[in-house]
């Protein structure tokens, strides 16, 4: 027997192909972000004291500052 045939049936196991393609989510603005906590809280210093909130710069990963 030569090495050819030896190794003839060591081959490896083919990948799995997927042809799913997750779709990326539409950007959030600042603006949507204003416009949300307005609707939801309704008053100036909520919306403030919600988008300057550590917890919401911990999610999105950028600190905003509202003067």
């Amino acid at each position: 027997m030569s090495k050819r045939t030896k190794y003839q049936a060591r081959r490896p196991m083919p990948r799995i192909r997927t042809s799913a393609v997750a779709k990326k989510a539409p950007a959030t603005t600042l603006g949507d972000l204003i416009a949300a906590a307005y609707d939801t809280l309704g008053e100036t210093n909520g919306v403030a004291r919600v988008l300057s909130s550590n917890a919401l710069a911990a999610r999105i990963g950028r600190h905003i500052i509202v003067g």
